[in-house]
């Protein structure tokens, strides 16, 4: 156990030390004080023991204190070594009371009992101290507890500035998780307004088209397609309705300046936009497409669009200079995989955890019943896979 860490422990447990300290103060003050002195031996015990409760509750502690020792001047005309008890008293007022008037008047306490010292403890054989004795005693007395005093003051200042520190950390801590909190409301925000973009897409064509079929069999001359006119007015009013709840739900999640909206952008078409502008950027980037283009939902086809985008994003932003990457994208009829890898040292770094990078990917691509895997390659640098299934989405 370090040095530090037994501070710690012996603070986190007082009584460990108050409770000894107390004691051996009253045995020493017992056994320098000697028999015959009955009522000294009740004072200073108690003038003693009164230290265990000196940090929970200094201010009675050094009252107590105080009266015992006043008491006990009365049959004896010395000091004694249990009257250390009052430094520690008065120390631990200055360091553990808060009321800074309380702590003054310890100290006036400290400076009266000097002066009883002064008079009373260099009185011998009922001879009155010269002014010389008086001064010396008084001096020496004042002194200590000054002394006494100001440590314990100094001791309150650094109890009172770690207080500030711990509360200090405490605020910027609360203001981190809150941070992380936004900000991760903030992605799942922008996922839905991209879901909200994708199905106002789709409803907007299902509009379109159930208007126009409508239209077409209202004037066909055959009369059975009339019956059908029904239906598709009523397809039309249905996604009218879709449309305008879908925009009223996910209104209050758009930002105000944000603008709108009409239809999602980005898919796998538009990656060679995208690496182009990451090549801008000063990192080399290799896209390969593999598999024949193939029709997908528009959700999918973005959600693919932003993993790269997001995942080339961390390139940019950790893998450190000099750093390439690759980017591989698969087409079958079964699932759409996206492999981004890169050679730079971003494997290392140390997360700080106020990313929202790798889940908000992870969200998008569960969206779609898919797996998202992120970490270092054995061969060193970053990889992210992703795998969407095709199949169901269709």
């Amino acid at each position: 156990m370090s040095e530090g860490s037994v501070y710690d422990w012996l603070q986190r447990r007082p009584l460990l030390l108050d409770v000894p300290l107390a004691v051996f103060l009253a045995l020493l003050g017992l056994v320098v004080l000697g028999e015959g002195q009955g009522i000294g031996w009740a004072v200073v015990g108690l003038a003693d023991l009164a230290l265990i409760w000196r940090r929970s509750h200094p201010a009675t502690a050094f009252a107590v204190v105080s009266i015992a020792l006043a008491i006990r001047v009365v049959p004896t005309s010395s000091l004694l070594p249990g009257d250390i008890a009052f430094l520690v008293a008065l120390y631990s007022l200055a360091a553990y009371d808060r009321r800074r008037a309380v702590r003054l008047a310890g100290l006036g306490v400290a400076a009266l009992g000097s002066a009883i010292a002064g008079a009373r403890f260099t009185a011998v054989s009922g001879r009155v101290p010269g002014p010389g004795e008086f001064v010396f005693t008084f001096v020496a007395c004042a002194a200590a507890s000054l002394a006494a005093w100001a440590l314990g003051d100094l001791k309150r200042a650094r109890l009172q500035r770690l207080a500030d520190l711990q509360d200090r950390a405490e605020r910027v801590e609360r203001e981190r998780d809150q941070a992380l909190r936004l900000a991760a409301q903030q992605e799942r925000a922008a996922i839905a307004r991209e879901m909200h973009d994708v199905v106002a897409h789709a409803l907007s064509v299902i509009v379109v088209q159930a208007d126009g079929a409508a239209y077409a069999a209202e004037r066909s001359p055959e009369g059975a397609l009339a019956r059908s006119v029904g239906a598709l007015e009523t397809i039309g009013s249905t996604a009218r309705d879709a449309l305008t709840e879908t925009r009223r739900l996910v209104g209050v999640l758009r930002d105000p300046e944000s603008g709108v909206e009409l239809a999602p952008t980005g898919g796998v078409a538009q990656l060679d936009d995208l690496v182009a502008g990451v090549r801008a950027a000063g990192v080399p980037v290799t896209l390969t497409v593999r598999g024949t283009e193939r029709a997908r939902p528009v959700g999918l086809d973005l959600a693919a669009y932003r993993v790269v985008q997001e995942a080339l994003t961390n390139v940019i932003k950790h893998a450190g200079p000099a750093a390439g990457a690759v980017v591989d994208v698969e087409q079958t009829d079964e699932a759409l995989r996206i492999s981004v890898c890169d050679d730079g040292v971003g494997a290392r770094s140390v997360d700080d955890g106020r990313g929202h990078g790798l889940p908000g990917m992870r969200e998008r691509v569960a969206v779609h019943g898919g797996t998202l895997t992120a970490g270092p390659r054995a061969g060193g640098g970053f990889e992210v896979l992703a795998t969407m299934p095709t199949e169901g989405e269709r």
